[in-house]
Order: C-alpha cells, then sequence, then structure tokens
C-alpha cells in the first residue's frame, strides 16, 4: 500500500536520510465502494446495536423490492442462422466431362435454367451401346417367343428373354441426351456455391459436394431449435423481433411458420429434447444476409400496466405450489397469498393478492420467515 521514495537509508556527507513513505491515491471506483458499504454498515448498527442493548434478539436484515404498475413481456430468445426459404444442392448421376459453366456465385437463376454442360460424347457413346443391347435383346426375346409358343423351350426361358427386353427398352427410352447433360436449376434462386471447374468430371468435387447450391434468397428463414421446456409457449403465427451483427442497431420481423411434430436431442452428451422451429424473415431489408448467426426474440404475450413484483419476491411453497410473498408494513411481515401471470426478464404479473402499487415486498424471502416477524429493511444497492 505504500511506496519508497528512497532506499532504507542513504549516506549524505555522513548524515543518515530518512525514509519518506507516501499512500497511493484511492480510486473513484473504489472510494464509492467503501463510502456505500460504510453507510449500510451504519444503518445495520443503528438498527441492530440498539435492540441488541435493550436486550431484545436482533431484527433480522431484508432487502425489499417494489411493487409497481408496468408493461410486462413474455418472450422465449433463441440463436441461430439465416438461411433461404429453399435451398437446391444441384449434382449429376452421370460423371461425365464437364465442357462448359454458365454460372458464377452470386447470378440470380430461374427455374430450368441451365448451369452447366457435360461432355455429350460419353453420353453418346452410351446411349449407342444401349441401342445395340436393345436391338439384340429385341432379338432374342422374338426368338425366343416362338419357340416358346412351339414348345421348344421351357416358360422361364421365355420369361427371362422377355424380362431383358422390357429393361433395355426402359433404359434405352430414359436416354434424353439434352436432359442428361445439361445440369439444371431445380429451383429459382441465387447461386451460392460453385464446387466444380471446366475439365474436370461432375462427381470430382472436394469432399463430395454438390456441383452448385442455389438459394431462394428473397425469401429467408431462420431455423431455430427451441427447448421442451418453453416449446408449450410457442404457436404457429407468433411474431418475431430478429438482430443480427451485420444489422447493427436495427431489426427485422419475423413469424413463426412451422413447427416439428417431433423433437431431437438437443447434443450427443444431453438427455434434453429440442423441437426444430422454423421462423419466416419479413422481406424489405437487404442488410440481413443467408449464413449469419442471428438472434430471435419470439413474443409469447405482452401486458400494459399491470401490476407486479420483482421475480426474487415469489416464495412458492414445494407441497402445494402456492405462491406468496412477504409483505412489508413498516418493519413488521406479512404473508400474502399472490397468484402470478405472466413473467418477463425481471418482474413477474400479479393476477391476484392483497397488493397495490409502491408496496414494499421482501427479495429472496425464505420458509423462516413469518407473519408478525420484525426484520430489518435494508436499503438496495
Amino acid at each position: 500500500m505504500f511506496r519508497k521514495r528512497v532506499n532504507e537509508s542513504e549516506k549524505e556527507g555522513g548524515t543518515a536520510v530518512k525514509v519518506k513513505k507516501v499512500k497511493k491515491p484511492m480510486s473513484k471506483k473504489k472510494k464509492r465502494i467503501i463510502i456505500a458499504s460504510a453507510v449500510v454498515l451504519v444503518l445495520a448498527c443503528l438498527i441492530v446495536i440498539p435492540r441488541f442493548l435493550s436486550g431484545g434478539a436482533p431484527a433480522l436484515p431484508v432487502t425489499t423490492g417494489t411493487v409497481e404498475k408496468m408493461d410486462i413481456e413474455q418472450a422465449v430468445t433463441i440463436k441461430g442462422t439465416i438461411q433461404g426459404s429453399q435451398k437446391a444442392d444441384v449434382a449429376s448421376s452421370l460423371n461425365y466431362e464437364i465442357v462448359s459453366i454458365l454460372v458464377q456465385e452470386g447470378d440470380v437463376v430461374r427455374k430450368d435454367q441451365v448451369l452447366a454442360v457435360l461432355d455429350s460424347d460419353s453420353l453418346q457413346d452410351d446411349y449407342e451401346k444401349a441401342a445395340t443391347a436393345l436391338t439384340s435383346s429385341k432379338f432374342k426375346y422374338e426368338a425366343s417367343k416362338t419357340l416358346y409358343e412351339e414348345g421348344a423351350i421351357s416358360k422361364e426361358e421365355f420369361l427371362r428373354a422377355q424380362s431383358q427386353y422390357d429393361s433395355d427398352r426402359i433404359t434405352l427410352d430414359s436416354f434424353n441426351i439434352a436432359d442428361k447433360v445439361n445440369i439444371k436449376s431445380p429451383i429459382a434462386g441465387t447461386v451460392t456455391r460453385v464446387n466444380v471447374n471446366i475439365g474436370r468430371y461432375a462427381n470430382d468435387t472436394e469432399n463430395k459436394q454438390p456441383m452448385f447450391v442455389v438459394e431462394d434468397l428473397q425469401n429467408l428463414k431462420m431455423d431455430v431449435r427451441i427447448s421442451e421446456y418453453d416449446i408449450s409457449k410457442i404457436q404457429v403465427g407468433q411474431k418475431v423481433t430478429i438482430t443480427a451483427e451485420v444489422l447493427g442497431g436495427d431489426s427485422v420481423n419475423g413469424v413463426v411458420s412451422r413447427i416439428s411434430p417431433t423433437g431431437e436431442l438437443k447434443d450427443a452428451t444431453s438427455k434434453e429434447m429440442v423441437i426444430p422451429v422454423q421462423i419466416d424473415v419479413e422481406k424489405g431489408n437487404s442488410k440481413l444476409i443467408a449464413g449469419v448467426t442471428a438472434k430471435a426474440k419470439i413474443e409469447i404475450q405482452k401486458k400494459n400496466g399491470v401490476l407486479s413484483v420483482p421475480i426474487d419476491a415469489i416464495l412458492e411453497d414445494p407441497t402445494t405450489g402456492d405462491s406468496y410473498v412477504m409483505l412489508l408494513s413498516g418493519t413488521v411481515l406479512k404473508k400474502v397469498p399472490v397468484g402470478l401471470g405472466i413473467e418477463g426478464d425481471f418482474n413477474v404479473e400479479i393476477t391476484s393478492g392483497d397488493l397495490k402499487a409502491s408496496d414494499q415486498v421482501v427479495l429472496n424471502p425464505t420458509f423462516d420467515m413469518t407473519d408478525g416477524m420484525t426484520v430489518a429493511p435494508m436499503p438496495g444497492m
């Protein structure tokens, strides 16, 4: 706590110099804390010491809160990722060489628009092989039919020839070369990923990614997972306020559009279940983009001008489930049964009970507190 200005002792012309010590200046914050603590201590002493000197037991110090009329909003807040309302992973079943890529990331495409073209020479070879196979199986089928009718072969041999012919015919009929070599978008939207290059093969992508990803970014959504303990409060149609870093201080409105009929485990180590919920984002704010993390505040219920107490003032009987507050009349306690309504972040609505605005109630009451008990109310910090 002290600093030395000079060494413990020094010689100046044979004379010892005395050590000087200077106090380190106290910060303003520390001064305020010490002053506040001192005030509380003095007030406690003024209440407790006189009772102790007079032979009575010292009163129990308690902190208090105020019964107030206020607006209370009950909400569930959850984080999630903004996504396009539709997303398509575009791939090809044919691993042919890519000869043309017609789009790049950020391009807006319509449904069935061609994104890339594969090498048709390879497909033409496959088509010709399929046509040759069909010609051969057709000949065998017709010959088997004649032989079967003459009784020269068994029915099983005839059916095998017929089955092969039918299979080869279906294969050739499916060869629409234009459809197979032209890779099309199945939805209208924005190309958000291009994972292929000209000269490589359709399935030659890193980590087996799709050739293209197309998303509907005109209609955004937010997929969140609501705890099983809160899902009973969530309903389709509830209003949602969405905030995100990319929005700065702004917010975007949304609405709960879908609630999954089944739950899933929160994670591999938890037994808690969560239920997937979809929130549709209102159009109109170009700052909000797919892929960013956002916070959704789902409005459950809101009431204006209702009587309320701090949540910490509620005492619940574990046996009956009834709720109480400890009302202060001067320094004397009174146990008051109360009915509870919606719960906000810090206060809870009082729907019944002998309370009025400006009444003082004990915060964090205990079951040791009884009617008529004298306490020492402490000022709030």
